[in-house]
């Protein structure tokens, strides 16, 4: 067995998320329970472009050696890298791409010391000025932040990627680590900034009207979710 490696890690570009599973991990389809989350940004975007530039060499590497390694008469089944994001109305591709990122959960340790007993993690959240939210809001689609991952390391080869001989699968395993949210959207609320608003000189709320506001938004919103 080749030398394992360290799993690269990357910071994404700023995005919006999309069907995010952060505060609580999603078990509908593994018992175990898996965080997830999708980020879209605009494919001409220079810094999406930039984290495409990073990953496609490692990504164009694993699916080479899934091509060496599967079966003689077995065709290759390629995990993309991302996927295009299309208008749910007229079919036709927005220009936006979207990137899946995942994290187990739960686990048993299969060797060490550890060996049978059960492991628990979750991904890591802070805010705007990188604080660590120790009691986060609930964080839903639309919000906007970025990403922190780790590309997944192949046992056998060592090197970045995935090939599944028992599937034919190959590509790049990105795995969640933690997320800085930007602009939050929960519970049908936005920040100033997700409408449009900056910072102004003028009237300034006092802390009951600001509750009051924050009120009156979660209920005008709560009929648009968008979920």
């Amino acid at each position: 067995m080749a030398k394992r490696t360290s799993a690269p890690q990357f910071t994404s570009f700023k995005g919006t998320f999309k069907y995010p599973k952060l505060n609580e991990p999603d078990t509908k389809f593994k018992a175990e329970g898996e965080y997830s989350v999708k980020l879209i940004g605009n494919s001409s975007d220079a810094t999406v472009q930039a984290l495409i530039a990073k990953l496609r060499p490692m990504h164009e590497a694993a699916v080479a050696r899934g091509k060496a390694m599967i079966k003689k008469g077995k065709s290759l089944s390629v995990n993309p890298l991302y996927n295009e994001v299309f208008d749910e109305t007229t079919e036709e591709p927005t220009g936006e791409i979207e990137f899946t990122f995942k994290m187990g959960a739960s686990g048993i340790y299969k060797n060490g010391p550890k060996a049978g007993q059960t492991w628990t993690r979750k991904p890591g959240l802070f805010d705007a000025k990188g604080n660590a939210m120790s009691n986060a809001p609930s964080i839903w689609g639309g919000t906007v932040g970025k990403v922190s991952f780790e590309v997944g390391v192949d046992r056998e080869s060592g090197e970045p990627g995935y090939f599944v001989p028992g599937t034919g699968t190959a590509g790049l395993s990105l795995r969640l680590l933690a997320v800085q949210v930007i602009d939050l959207v929960s519970g049908g609320q936005r920040t100033a900034a997700g409408y449009g608003f900056g910072e102004e000189e003028g009237y300034t709320a006092s802390d009951d009207t600001t509750e009051e506001s924050e009120g009156a938004a979660a209920s005008s919103d709560s009929d648009d979710a968008d979920f």
